[in-house]
This record gives structure tokens, C-alpha cells and sequence, in this order.
């Protein structure tokens, strides 16, 4: 049997241990301080670990942020799963950006610390304008089934900036509001906004 499959798997493992390792290094000593050092002891790795594998710490933060995004992006796959109607489908999306797994106080810091570095890193950046624009388009597609796409648009605009707020305050504060009074402050918001659209979505 190779063993090409089994060196590719522990080598996936290594990286995952990494990323999440990065993860809980910005959480617990925010992102300018989480050296290589602190990482490669939080994964009980050395240093130079980090350089195998992503070749620099960039890239490994790089990796991070990456796999925040694609928890977002799995949990939506799921949530979607079960949306049958428009109104289900914007429910799911908003959903999947405030679910128990992820919208913790850890995940919402961290996130904070990729969102203050955009403006010096390119590839965190390009990420951050992948997520935004995803959440935007997904948003849209559903609503647009309900409405005429400039009032649409504008109800998207309102609820990506409610659900980053709500990403901000849980940054900022362990306690400051439950995953599920979240999603209720959204979704209450999102059908006074829809009026009687609301009704034909779901």
C-alpha cells in the first residue's frame, strides 16, 4: 500500500493542528503577538514547524482566517440544506453567520484581529472581500425572489451591517449577546422590513 495518502493525511493533520493552534494564539494574546514562538508552543510544535508547512507566519494566518471562512461556508451548505422557500433561504444564510459553533466570543475576537489588518495585508484583504461579497451576493439572490432588486439590495445592506455589528459586539464582550437572541434580532428585523413580502417567502 503507498504511503503517499497516509504522509498527505498527517501532513493535513499538521496543518490543521497549526491553524488552529494560530487561532487560539490571536484569542489569547491578540494578533501582533502571536509569534511564531507562541503558536509553535500552542500547537506543542517548533517553530520551525511553521515554516514547513506554510512557509511563513503571513501565510499561516493567511490559513486561519481560510478556515474560519470555510466553517462558515460548511455550516451554510448545511443550513441551506433545509431552506425550501426564499424567506427559508435568507433565514439559513443569516443563520449560518450566527450559529452556535461559530459565532463565539473566540471566533468573533479573532475575526476582529484579521479585520484590523486588512488595510496592511493584501491577502487578508482579498479574503475579507471574499466573505463580505459571498454573504452579500447569497443574501441578495434570496431576496431578490422577494422583492425588486433596489429594495433588496437595500435591506442586504442593512442586515450585513447589523450582523457585523453584532460579530463587533460579541468581540468585545464574552456575554454580550446568545447566538440564538442574535439570529432573533436579525431575522424579527429582516421580516418588519419585508411587510407583507415576508408572507409570499415563506
Amino acid at each position: 500500500m503507498s504511503t503517499q495518502p497516509r504522509q498527505r493525511r498527517h501532513r493535513d493533520e499538521s496543518q490543521r493542528h497549526l491553524v488552529d493552534a494560530t487561532i487560539s494564539a490571536i484569542y489569547k494574546h491578540g494578533f501582533h503577538e502571536a509569534t511564531a514562538q507562541r503558536i509553535a508552543e500552542e500547537a506543542g510544535l517548533s517553530a520551525g514547524n511553521i515554516h514547513y508547512h506554510f512557509g511563513s507566519k503571513e501565510e499561516l494566518f493567511a490559513a486561519a482566517m481560510r478556515q474560519l471562512m470555510s466553517d462558515i461556508s460548511d455550516t451554510l451548505v448545511y443550513e441551506l440544506g433545509k431552506a425550501d422557500t426564499p424567506l427559508a433561504r435568507a433565514h439559513a444564510i443569516i443563520h449560518a453567520n450566527l450559529s452556535e459553533p461559530l459565532y463565539t466570543h473566540r471566533n468573533c475576537f479573532v475575526w476582529l484581529q484579521f479585520w484590523s489588518e486588512t488595510a496592511r495585508s493584501e491577502e487578508l484583504a482579498r479574503l475579507e472581500r471574499i466573505n463580505a461579497q459571498r454573504f452579500h451576493r447569497n443574501l441578495l439572490d434570496a431576496l431578490s425572489k422577494l422583492l425588486d432588486r433596489p429594495d433588496a439590495e437595500k435591506i442586504v445592506q442593512e442586515l450585513v451591517a447589523m450582523v457585523d455589528g453584532l460579530w463587533i459586539r460579541k468581540a468585545q464582550h464574552n456575554e454580550a449577546v446568545t447566538p440564538e437572541a442574535a439570529r432573533a434580532i436579525v431575522f424579527a428585523y429582516l421580516e418588519r422590513r419585508l411587510g407583507p413580502a415576508a408572507g409570499q417567502g415563506s
